[in-house]
């Protein structure tokens, strides 16, 4: 299954990270690329994650203070420093657009399944794909977790607790903002359905 972001992991650094930006700019005129799983791929199946989760919440939070933080720092910015102030006001515009650019993404980019394998995609801040062969187990987490910060582990919740572990037989590369790569073996992740995601994966994995 294509997508813009995964397709990155194929370009070096620092072209890798240039390429991000120029996705995300795409993305916020929404010119030029298509954000969008392929509907013809077999077993087709999309799982959203910002219709009860806080992603949107939390970016718009983050959005809002990049607005009012801004401001009155550039204010005072300003009277030391006019040169300064005008590059800080640009680094706080470009923030204030990509927190909007991630919340539109997360209503374009869900996580996608196929028969093949899934797509696993929170905004534009992580895109994994996971081959059906990779995967280990799955399973709905109906308790709080606590947060594991390892090379191995990918926590794909942005606001939210995962409510779906997704385990691989082999770690899979993962593109993070900037192009960066991970190869995680673990994946935690937030799903509005996760007892209906897990329930298909289970019944694909019985099917040979």
């Amino acid at each position: 299954m294509n997508d813009a972001v995964l397709d990155l992991q194929v370009v070096k650094q620092p072209l890798r990270a240039l390429m991000y930006e120029k996705l995300v700019w795409q993305h916020l005129f929404g010119i030029g690329i298509d954000f969008r799983c392929a509907p013809e791929a077999t077993g087709f199946r999309v799982f959203t994650y910002h219709k009860n989760g806080n992603i949107r919440t939390i970016l718009g939070v983050i959005g809002f203070l990049m607005i009012v933080e801004g401001i009155a720092i550039d204010f005072f910015v300003a009277t030391k420093s006019t040169k300064a102030a005008v590059i800080l006001g640009l680094l706080h515009l470009a923030m204030l657009l990509y927190s909007f650019v991630l919340i539109k993404a997360s209503r374009q980019r869900p996580i996608c399944v196929s028969d093949d394998g899934i797509l696993v995609r929170t905004s534009l801040l992580y895109c994994c794909w996971i081959p059906r062969s990779t995967l280990k187990s799955v399973r709905v987490l109906d308790k709080e977790v606590e947060r594991i910060n390892v090379p191995t582990v990918l926590w794909c919740a942005l606001g939210d607790q995962p409510n779906v572990m997704i385990e691989l037989t082999d770690a899979q590369a993962a593109v993070l903002p900037f192009g960066i790569i991970r190869r995680p073996s673990t994946l935690y992740v937030y799903i509005d359905m996760p007892a209906e995601f897990v329930e298909l994966i289970r019944k694909r994995q019985a099917t040979p």
